[in-house]
């Protein structure tokens, strides 16, 4: 009776200890996998800004208080206007040699002023509310469809 009673506790106490180590491969398997993948923490964290500007050393406030004001800047006479050899380029001259695109924002996105994405790998450009519009990560953001057609971008089928 004794001998059956002691082969249960010992198959007890296996059964116990296999639960556990079971339990405990799966607590390691989990805490590797977060560890990778960084599982809790923001994506991106926000950049780090002082709190408060630094402040001066009593020295300095000192010193800048005792020191006596700048002279007021002394007008030069007026030498007249400005004569220049170089041509004067007319206002679309300057327009056109201004790309019609800017960068977009560090996610993709593109600013108000902006609103066309084009996406340089696809050759396509996306008008807003058009159906890819809100997933397309902008190569380039464009103020109008005819200034992103101009540099060799078609207009997305779902536009």
């Amino acid at each position: 009776m004794r001998v059956r009673k002691r082969l249960r506790r010992i198959k007890r106490l296996a059964y116990l200890a296999l639960l556990l180590g079971g339990a405990f491969a799966v607590f390691q398997a989990k805490s590797k996998r977060d560890a990778k993948t960084n599982l809790g923490a923001p994506a991106t964290w926000p950049p780090l800004q002082p709190a408060e500007p630094p402040v001066a050393a009593l020295g300095d406030l000192v010193t800048d208080a005792a020191r006596p004001p700048d002279p007021a800047p002394v007008a030069e006479p007026d030498a007249g206007p400005v004569v220049s050899d170089e041509p004067v380029a007319a206002v679309g001259d300057i327009a056109s040699a201004a790309p019609g695109w800017i960068e977009p924002v560090g996610d993709g996105t593109c600013p108000l002023s902006h609103p066309v994405k084009a996406n340089g790998n696809s050759g396509i450009y996306h008008l807003p509310g058009g159906q890819f519009y809100a997933r397309t990560r902008a190569e380039r953001c464009y103020v109008d469809a005819a200034t992103a057609e101009a540099d060799g971008y078609r207009a997305a089928k779902g536009s």
